[in-house]
């Protein structure tokens, strides 16, 4: 009876610990991903299409939404929303700081961290993967001007389903796949 008891609560503790999930929010400004085009319209009639052509052959839709003190950019796939970003324009070092420990708080620990410099900006990313749909992304580019001097600061915080990313590089490839001469 005891091994039975035993097997029971280990079998109940490790299918805990195998089926559980992320209590974290896997989206972007409250809405989930995969909400659609149409839903996210009603919601936000304020936000404005912003769309490119290198969009279009990814089947992408670009939005963006002007507030206070930053803008917010919709990534849609297949008209379902896969990726969203907050940018900051010349943000204070104290606003960096405070975002950054925000989003400790919020995520956890920093799991990545990179950085690059060339002779028109130097940038600095901070990476969180919070679930198998939710990286979150904390990125500062600094703007060089052609005199070497930092002409503006860019700050984006950047959330995006990892699964639907690659099924849109995907999609991208099999499009060129299409025009390729042999």
């Amino acid at each position: 009876m005891k091994k039975f008891i035993l097997s029971l609560f280990l079998l109940t503790v490790f299918s805990g610990i195998c089926f559980s999930q992320s209590k974290k929010f896997e989206g972007y400004d409250n809405m989930p991903w995969g909400t659609t085009l149409e839903e996210f319209k009603k919601q936000n009639p304020s936000a404005y299409d912003k769309t490119k052509a290198d969009n279009i052959i990814r089947n992408e839709k670009l939005y963006y939404k002007d507030g206070n003190s930053v803008t917010r950019v919709y990534r849609f796939f297949d008209n379902k929303l896969c990726w969203g970003r907050t940018v900051y324009e010349d943000p204070s070092e104290a606003t960096c700081d405070a975002i950054i420990e925000k989003l400790k708080e919020e995520y956890g620990p920093l799991y990545d961290f990179n950085e690059g410099k060339d002779k028109d900006n130097e940038y600095f990313i901070l990476s969180w993967y919070p679930s198998t749909n939710l990286t979150v992304m904390f990125e500062l580019q600094q703007i060089y001007n052609a005199y070497g001097r930092v002409s503006s600061t860019l700050l984006f915080i950047t959330y995006q389903n990892d699964k639907i990313m690659a099924d849109i590089k995907n999609y991208e490839k099999q499009q060129k796949k299409k025009n390729l001469e042999l």
